[in-house]
């Protein structure tokens, strides 16, 4: 849901596409993408990353079983894989962040959790990573990393999107990863860091001891703050926002944002809340379990949707003439496909393909998978 329309448009010619996009058919879709997933799945995934992670440390510790070289193979396999998306199928990719981060929690998960949660605020507080990477980049070592990719009309990108060979694609995705590195080095991985510090830090207090009783203490508090930043959100993007000409880069807009991304991280925990709830009926846990077997190869899936975005983009000439509406269908179709899929292979093997080839790497040996 939240890398469609980045594969059916381009960053660069966003703003002129959503122009076209009216009426209702489509602003029901773009108002339910833009307040309830962009900028709330990746924040999740983030925290559940870090939280895996200090188990994993954590388990490995007290089994006498802790190895460097174990999370070296771990981190630098998904990098790997990370740059490889990024190269021969999708340029969106968030693998090789986590790959990289990976390795620098190695060395924080080592604090205690109190300094893990001061070190998440701090860096999450933080105002002026667009102008450090602006200062760094731009200014000092002159990079204009929007040029490549804008120096293409819309028309010249659908051509090669969909008349370019497989490999020359390859040029076009670095300069697409290169228009959005501001955006990745200044807002993604601060907030993926501080997700996994947040994720550590649950770990390492026991907070996920006793899920029931969080659960319980909630029921008022997080529904209240979930309806609360909703709402400021709303308020941001369709009432100041168009209203208001607040100048970017004050201490206003800072102020605003700031909240606003604080916004994401509270409706992103809400999430992991509301499942939780659902989750102790029965009959949410009967509508919810297919989810499962998806999220059991989240690697082999996220990967899939990407494939299946190329092929549907460029091979099938689909990029550039999809309507938010309909790049909404897409998703729905494929993820309703992938459920069946994925439950029909993890009734045959224990962990999806890539979840495999990836444990095969981080073990260091050929693993069962039947």
């Amino acid at each position: 849901m939240v890398n469609i329309l980045v594969m059916n448009i381009s960053f660069v010619y966003r703003g002129e596409w959503l122009t076209t996009q009216v009426g209702w058919v489509q602003d029901v879709p773009r108002i339910i993408l833009e307040e309830f997933f962009f900028g709330k799945f990746f924040t999740i995934f983030s925290f559940l990353f870090g939280l895996g992670v200090a188990l994993q440390i954590g388990k490995a510790k007290e089994s006498g079983r802790f190895s460097n070289a174990f999370f070296i193979r771990r981190f630098g396999s998904l990098f790997v894989f990370g740059l490889a998306h990024i190269l021969f199928i999708w340029s969106g990719d968030i693998l090789h962040i986590y790959g990289a981060l990976g390795f620098l929690l190695l060395l924080l998960f080592r604090l205690k959790a109190n300094a893990m949660g001061v070190i998440a605020l701090v860096i999450f507080l933080f105002p002026f990573y667009f102008e450090t990477f602006k200062l760094l980049v731009n200014d000092i070592i002159g990079y204009d990393h929007m040029a490549p990719l804008a120096a293409y009309s819309r028309q010249e990108l659908v051509d090669l999107k969909h008349n370019g060979s497989f490999f020359s694609g390859i040029p076009i995705r670095l300069k697409e990863y290169s228009f959005l590195m501001q955006y990745v080095y200044s807002a993604m991985i601060p907030a993926a860091l501080a997700m996994m510090l947040i994720g550590g830090f649950f770990y390492k207090k026991g907070l996920l001891d006793n899920i029931a009783l969080w659960v319980r203490r909630g029921r008022v508090m997080v529904p209240v703050c979930f309806i609360l930043f909703l709402a400021y959100r709303i308020i941001i993007l369709y009432y100041i926002k168009p209203n208001y000409d607040v100048e970017p880069g004050s201490n206003l807009a800072k102020f605003l944002m700031t909240i606003y991304y604080f916004a994401d991280l509270v409706i992103s925990l809400s999430y992991l809340w509301f499942l939780a709830f659902l989750l102790r009926f029965d009959f949410w846990k009967t509508v919810l379990t297919p989810i499962a077997f998806v999220g059991r190869m989240a690697l082999t899936n996220y990967i899939m949707q990407s494939v299946l975005g190329y092929l549907i983009m460029r091979t099938f000439n689909g990029y550039d003439s999809f309507s938010i509406a309909q790049s909404v269908l897409i998703v729905m179709v494929i993820y309703a496909v992938q459920i069946p899929l994925s439950k029909l292979w993890l009734s045959r093997f224990k962990f999806g393909p890539l979840e495999w080839l990836w444990r095969c790497i981080s073990y260091g040996k050929v693993l069962s998978i039947r």
